[in-house]
C-alpha cells in the first residue's frame, strides 16, 4: 500500500463518523460470535432498534437480516427489512437533496458532510460520488467505480484513453493488473490528460478487386459494381464479388419494395451460387405477402374468382403458408355458392372437387348440390325419352348427355346414348 493512501483513507472515515455520531464502525455485537442460533433473535432485534434510534439505518438494517436469517418466523423480519430499505432510500436522497441545497447557498461545508453520509448509507449512489468527486477533491485525484466486466486496462482506457495506463490504476490501489475487478469497486486513480484516439488512415486499395470490396463493406452497391465490372473478368475472384454484390443489391431492392428490379439482379447470379437460394426466399416471401394482401382485399369486396386466384397462387409455392389455404378454400366456398344461388351446379360442384374436406360449409353445400344435380339429371333423362319417342334421336342423344354430366352414375342414360347411335348407324346405312 502506498503510504500516503492508509493516511488518507483514515481521514475519510474519521470524517464521515464524525458526521453521523460514534459508534463502531462494524457492530462487534452482530459478529461477536461464529454462529447464531433463534432463540438469541430477541437479544439482536433490540439491537437492531437501538441502532435505527441512534440513526444508524445500514447496521440496524444488518441486524435484522441477521434475525431474518436465524428467525423461526421471518414474517417480521421481512417487514422490517423492507421499512428499513426503504427509510435507507429515503435517507440517502435527503441527505443529497441538503447537500444540493447548501451548495446553491454557498456552504461548501456542509453541502460536503450531507454528500458523505449519503455516501456512507450507500457507498454506490453515483450522484453524491459524482459530487465529492466535482467538488471536493483535495488532491489531484480522481475516483472511478467499477463496473462489471473491468480490470486495470479497460478502467485506463475509459479514464486516460490508454490501456497501456493500466499500471497506473494497478499502482494506485494496489491491484494486479491481470485481475478482472469486482463490480462496485471504488478506486482511487491521478488526474491526467486524456489520451487523445490517434487518427487511423485508411490506405487506398491497390486495386479494383480490393476497391470495390471496400465500397461494398460501406454500402455502396453501385460504386462497388461498377469498379468490380472495370477489374479482370477472367478472375473468378472478380466473378464472385460481382454476383455477391447482386444479391446484395437484390437485398436491398428487396426491402425497398422494387421486386423487379430485385429479380432482375438476382437473374445474373447464377444457380448453386452460395445465399442466392437465401435471397430468393426472401423475395417469394414479400411477393406472397402481396399476392396475399391483394387476395385478402378482393375477397372483402366480393370478387371470389381473383380472391381464389391468389391464395390458389400463393399456396402452390408455399404450401405451409395456412393463411393462403384457408382464404382459397373460403373464398372458394364463396364462389361455388354465388353459382348455386344463379343455378349453374355442375361449375359450383367442379369447384368444390378441390375444397378441403374438413370445412363444413363446403361439404353441406356439396351435398346440396348433388341432390339438385341428380334431379336435373332426371328431367334431362325423361327428356331425353320425349325426343326417343318422337324419333329425334340427335336431341335424345343431347339430352341423356347432360343428364350424365348431372349424374355420371346415371346407368340408363347411358345404355339409351349407346342404343341411340346404334341406331343412327343402321339408319344411315339404309339403301
Amino acid at each position: 500500500m502506498k503510504p500516503w493512501l492508509p493516511l488518507i483513507a483514515f481521514m475519510a472515515i474519521a470524517f464521515v463518523c464524525g458526521c453521523s455520531g460514534t459508534m463502531d464502525s462494524v457492530s462487534t455485537f452482530l459478529h461477536a460470535g461464529s454462529r447464531w442460533s433463534s432463540a438469541e433473535t430477541d437479544d439482536i432485534r433490540l439491537r437492531a432498534r437501538e441502532l435505527e434510534a441512534r440513526g444508524e439505518i445500514t447496521m440496524a438494517l444488518d441486524h435484522w437480516r441477521q434475525v431474518h436469517r436465524i428467525a423461526i418466523d421471518r414474517a417480521a423480519a421481512t417487514r422490517e427489512i423492507e421499512r428499513l430499505e426503504n427509510k435507507l432510500v429515503e435517507a440517502v436522497q435527503a441527505h443529497y437533496q441538503k447537500g444540493l441545497e447548501r451548495l446553491r447557498k454557498e456552504a461548501p461545508d456542509s453541502a460536503r458532510d450531507h454528500f458523505l453520509v449519503a455516501l456512507r448509507l450507500d457507498p454506490a449512489f453515483q450522484p453524491a460520488l459524482k459530487q465529492v468527486k466535482t467538488h471536493f477533491s483535495p488532491f489531484p485525484l480522481a475516483v472511478y467505480l467499477s463496473v462489471p466486466g473491468d480490470h486495470p486496462a479497460s478502467v485506463a482506457k475509459t479514464v486516460f484513453g490508454d490501456e497501456d495506463k493500466a499500471f497506473l490504476v494497478a499502482w494506485f490501489n494496489d491491484l494486479p493488473e491481470a485481475n478482472t475487478l469486482t463490480p462496485g469497486t471504488l478506486l482511487i486513480l491521478p488526474k491526467l490528460k486524456k489520451t487523445p484516439q490517434k487518427k487511423v488512415r485508411l490506405k487506398k486499395p491497390r486495386t479494383r478487386l480490393a476497391a470495390a470490396g471496400a465500397r461494398m463493406a460501406e454500402n455502396d452497391i453501385e460504386g462497388a459494381l461498377s469498379l468490380a465490372e472495370q477489374a479482370n473478368p477472367a478472375d473468378p475472384d472478380v466473378q464472385v464479388l460481382i454476383h455477391t454484390i447482386h444479391l446484395k443489391r437484390a437485398t436491398a431492392l428487396i426491402e425497398k419494395g422494387l421486386l423487379d428490379g430485385a429479380r432482375q439482379a438476382i437473374a445474373t447470379v447464377p444457380d448453386g451460387f452460395a445465399g442466392k437460394d437465401v435471397v430468393l426466399e426472401k423475395l417469394q416471401a414479400l411477393v406472397n405477402k402481396r399476392k396475399m394482401a391483394d387476395a385478402q382485399a378482393h375477397f372483402n369486396q366480393g370478387r371470389y374468382r381473383q380472391s381464389l386466384d391468389g391464395a390458389d397462387a400463393v399456396f402452390r409455392n408455399a404450401p405451409d403458408h395456412t393463411d393462403a389455404r384457408d382464404l382459397a378454400v373460403e373464398a372458394r366456398y364463396r364462389l361455388a355458392l354465388d353459382h348455386v344461388n344463379h343455378k349453374r351446379f355442375l361449375e359450383a360442384r367442379e369447384l368444390l372437387e378441390k375444397t378441403d374436406e374438413g370445412h363444413e360449409a363446403s361439404a353441406a353445400l356439396k351435398a346440396t348440390i348433388r341432390t339438385r344435380l341428380a334431379k336435373l339429371a332426371q328431367i334431362h333423362y325423361r327428356n331425353g325419352v320425349k325426343h326417343f319417342i318422337n324419333e329425334d334421336l340427335e336431341s335424345a342423344i343431347t339430352e341423356w348427355e347432360m343428364a350424365l354430366a348431372c349424374n355420371p352414375d346415371h346407368e340408363k342414360a347411358r345404355e339409351n346414348i349407346e342404343n341411340a347411335r346404334r341406331l343412327i348407324q343402321k339408319i344411315e346405312a339404309l339403301p
